[in-house]
């Protein structure tokens, strides 16, 4: 049996915290200067790794089955967290009437469309030279911000985010392992600490919609020349910070390795959580205390709940469709 690489697991532990933290800050930028730039500091590079770790793993797709298996693995259960957030809304935000969209996702849904998207996209561009997919995965990059489909389809997120999936698709092992060389990781943490600085005292006012992958130049506010150079400088930008934040992660297994197989599981269900929360006094009571970093705490709480062996068997049959063992002896 191969050996499982806790590398990754570790990894998407790792972004996985990252995801729920910045989630858990949003309510708090436009008030403390500190979390704004904390904030925009996590998303420069966070979903830029997890999609470049997704198309790593996409090396498969020329196997029979593998587009069948994508679509029972990320389209049904979209179809489902579709209609359950939309149920759940309706009741949480006391609505007039229950809204069934299931061509603008909600909130972090798109990443499942975009998922999608980016394998059947490998289907031409995973069999093109890479220095060929490369450049044109970047020009649809740019050219997605021209388009004023945004959240449709999560059409516009697809297109900005496809180069980090295709890079991830293209490099190899070899080359990751590369990133843990001692000099590399003393040259990441200078990167990712100055991108900090840099954040905060040089780009204050940077507007996150920018990082979102979901907003056009037009929305932006800037021209298509000018909104196509930001983000080809954010593309820059990211992809330093993602591979400085990469060599960073331990390779050996840790108790937490685990979360990482979970990660699925985690980010599709810590929405309820979250919104829950942010519809209680609890925002105000962290705002009136400036109890910031307490949500470092209550984000690890969320991922050690929602990637525990009961909520995976409570849920893996909506999002796998593999029910338990009880039931399939019953059957």
């Amino acid at each position: 049996m191969k050996e499982r690489d806790y590398y990754f697991d570790n990894a998407k532990c790792a972004l996985m915290l990252l995801v729920v933290f910045g989630h858990f800050l949003r309510p708090y930028i436009d008030g403390v200067l500190w979390v704004h730039s904390l904030y925009t500091w996590i998303f420069f590079f966070h979903m830029p790794a997890f999609i470049f770790i997704s198309g790593y793993f996409a090396k498969k797709f020329y196997e029979h089955g593998y587009l069948q298996k994508i679509t029972k693995k990320l389209l049904i259960p979209y179809v489902l967290f579709q209609l359950l957030y939309s149920v759940y809304y309706f009741f949480l935000y006391d609505k007039q009437s229950l809204e069934l969209d299931l061509l603008t996702p909600h909130w972090s849904l798109w990443f499942l469309l975009s998922l999608f998207s980016w394998n059947v996209l490998l289907l031409w561009f995973g069999r093109l030279p890479k220095r060929i997919a490369l450049p044109m995965a970047l020009l649809l990059g740019l050219a997605g911000g021209m388009m004023e489909a945004e959240k449709w389809l999560s059409l516009s997120r697809t297109l900005t985010f496809f180069p980090f999936f295709l890079l991830g698709f293209f490099t190899p092992k070899p080359a990751i392992e590369r990133l843990f060389a001692a000099p590399v990781r003393v040259a990441s943490l200078f990167v990712l600490t100055g991108m900090f600085v840099l954040i905060h005292f040089g780009f204050p006012d940077l507007p996150q919609d920018w990082l979102y992958g979901s907003k056009s130049y037009d929305t932006l506010g800037v021209s298509e020349p000018a909104g196509a150079a930001g983000r080809l400088a954010i593309y820059g930008a990211s992809l330093l910070m993602m591979f400085g934040f990469l060599s960073l992660i331990p390779s050996r297994r840790f108790s937490f390795s685990v979360l990482g197989a979970r990660t699925f599981y985690i980010y599709i269900l810590h929405g309820f959580i979250l919104k829950y929360l942010h519809e209680t006094p609890f925002t105000d009571f962290i705002m009136d205390v400036h109890g910031y970093p307490l949500l470092l705490a209550l984000s690890v709480a969320v991922m050690l709940v929602l990637g525990s062996r009961p909520v995976v068997r409570l849920v893996r049959p909506l999002l796998e469709w593999r029910w338990p063992r009880w039931r399939q002896t019953a059957s």
